[in-house]
């Protein structure tokens, strides 16, 4: 388990965003409206289908918006996996709103250990759960550092957003990759 490099993080957001502008402006903005749509519930496997994205796109290879979509796969994990970590995260922030910061990176983290291929939604959040404790408070200031990078576009009537966000979700990427040392991390509780 390696601590993120904020710095690697954030430039890999803007590059991410620079190779294909379009492919995840309108993959950013899928999420949203699918997401705000089912009132969250298919924001898991949208998620989970924009990491595998962003991991093909890593991997050298071509992405097409349709990928998004690879998330429903793995729909149960997918679902499992964010809407438990989220909840995990909105908890820590009612107990004096320090606790959920500290574990924000719990959601990017369980999304990405499901799209490197973990079929259990509750061990990706286990696991994630072990990758983010032991690297806490470098967790905590990537994360932060990328939500507010994913949100500075709402400065300017929202609008900046379409271009900020998929910065923040490319950026996560990349720090759950660190986290977890590319999908490897194995804690004993991994599949047992």
């Amino acid at each position: 388990m390696a601590a993120p490099d904020i710095g690697t993080c954030v430039s890999a957001g803007f590059n991410g965003l620079k190779k294909d502008p379009v492919t995840h402006i309108v993959t950013t903005l899928l999420i949203g409206v699918v997401g705000g749509a089912t009132a969250g519930l298919l924001t898991g496997p949208m998620v989970v289908g924009y990491m595998r994205m962003i991991k093909r796109e890593d991997e050298g290879n071509k992405v097409e918006i349709a990928d998004v979509f690879k998330g429903f796969d793995d729909f149960v994990p997918a679902l499992l996996a964010v809407l438990l970590s989220s909840i995990i995260v909105g908890i820590g922030f009612m107990l004096c709103f320090i606790p959920g910061l500290l574990i924000m990176a719990l959601v990017p983290t369980a999304a990405y250990l499901v799209a490197v291929g973990e079929k259990d939604g509750i061990n990706a959040i286990k696991r994630a759960f072990e990758a983010v404790k032991a690297n806490l408070l470098s967790a905590f200031f990537c994360a932060l550092v990328l939500g507010i990078v994913g949100s500075i576009g709402g400065l300017l009537c929202g609008i900046g957003m379409i271009l900020t966000l998929p910065i923040g979700f490319i950026g996560s990427y990349h720090m759950a990759k660190q986290l977890t040392d590319g999908g490897a991390v194995t804690a004993a509780i991994t599949h047992g």
